[in-house]
């Protein structure tokens, strides 16, 4: 049978329960509302998504740059300039 207690308000049998006058409520201090939803589990795979996309793109052009004729003659042109007795790594000595 349901008490009373010091402050009137009605305590269930088992204690751990008080009637507000509409519904049954847990005894005790009340868990403060969640506020919102946190955003960081997305913002951390958006993050990862992005930092994926740019290394697949920053290693495509570098593997198109390299391959191109144009890179290469630019590069050997430049590379050979600085020092005569180097070679160019595009084109093996004979």
């Amino acid at each position: 049978m349901p008490r009373q207690d010091a402050q009137g308000r009605w305590i269930s049998d088992d204690g751990l329960q008080y009637w507000d006058g509409t519904a049954w409520r847990p005894v005790g201090v009340q868990p403060a509302p969640k506020r919102g939803i946190s955003a960081l589990p997305a913002v951390l795979i958006g993050c990862g998504f992005a930092l994926v996309i740019v290394l697949v793109i920053g290693i495509g052009l570098t593997v198109f740059a390299l391959n191109s004729p144009d890179f290469q003659r630019s590069f050997c042109n430049s590379y050979v300039n600085s020092d005569s007795n180097l070679t160019c790594p595009f084109h093996p000595s004979p």
